[in-house]
Formats: structure tokens, C-alpha cells, sequence
């Protein structure tokens, strides 16, 4: 279980934790580790990363775009997921799961998100454009640098994307 906070774009996420004395007091013995698109905090269970990311509410909202929970590795669940696992103790998200998205997150901090069933990498690694404004198309060497999640969510969350 580890807890994967996407910086909002142009800030620096783990400096801005490491000037804030509450957020710092909070994550720094959990050794998180900052990465393009936000930081990486391991924790050891669910509730712990619960607790963790209830603790950083206010800087969450401040400083991220969106905060996910590893459940293993290449699974993300989003925080409505993970509290409804938490509080039901259900164990009923298997692999079979129906709500997924997937997640382009740029190094720049720009998050695309679409259903599983409808992404389609080239258009996710080729629109730059922002909505309204013409699609282009570049080079293999002009592609952004970023990561491919896969995110389990809640059925709202799924028919809202």
C-alpha cells in the first residue's frame, strides 16, 4: 500500500511539503521520494495511508491534482475507492472489476483520464492541444515524458470521466 500524490502543474510537490512544517512532520519518516509528476510515499496499510492522506487534506487540495493509493503494483484505487474498501472491510474489487481508467499523467503535471475501454494510446500520447483548439501531431522525438496508470474508482467516479 503505498499513497501516490500528483502534483498540480509548475509545483514542486516534495519541496513544497519540506517548507511546510506540518505537512513535513507528517511524511518525512515515511521516507517519501519525489518524482516529475508529484510524490511517492511508502506506507504498510490501508489505514495508514487513509490516515496519512486525511492528515495532508489541506495540502492536498493546495498543492495536488489528484492523490491515488497503490493497492499493488500497477493498481491504483482513487481515495472514494479505497474508503469505501476501507469502511465496508468488503473484498469484493477482484480483477474483474468494471470501473477502471486510465490515467496520462505528464511530467508537467497535466492529467488526461479516460475509461479503459476507450483509451487509445496514440491520441494520448499525441494531443497536446488543449480542448477547443486544433489537434497537432508531432514526432516520435517531441512525445512528453510522463506515466500510464491504471486506476480502479467507484461507479460514480466512472460515469463521470
Amino acid at each position: 500500500m503505498n499513497l501516490l500524490l500528483i502534483s498540480k502543474p509548475g509545483i514542486p510537490l516534495l519541496r513544497s511539503l519540506r517548507e511546510s512544517e506540518t505537512a513535513w512532520d507528517a511524511i518525512r519518516f515515511y521516507g517519501p521520494v519525489g518524482l516529475s509528476i508529484g510524490v511517492y510515499i511508502p506506507v504498510s496499510t490501508l489505514a495508514g495511508a487513509l490516515s496519512l492522506a486525511s492528515d495532508l487534506r489541506y495540502f492536498l487540495k493546495k498543492y495536488t491534482s489528484d492523490h491515488l493509493f497503490q493497492i499493488k503494483p500497477g493498481v491504483y484505487y482513487t481515495a472514494a475507492l479505497t474508503r469505501s474498501r476501507y469502511l465496508s472491510r468488503d473484498d469484493d474489487v477482484s480483477e474483474d472489476w468494471p470501473f477502471k481508467l486510465v490515467y496520462w499523467v505528464e511530467n508537467l503535471g497535466k492529467v488526461i483520464r479516460v475509461r479503459k475501454e476507450e483509451w487509445n494510446i496514440e491520441e494520448m500520447l499525441y494531443q497536446t492541444s488543449e480542448p477547443g483548439e486544433e489537434d497537432t501531431k508531432h514526432d516520435d522525438a517531441d512525445i512528453t515524458c510522463g506515466y500510464l496508470l491504471e486506476i480502479w474508482c467507484t461507479k460514480p467516479e466512472f460515469e463521470i470521466v
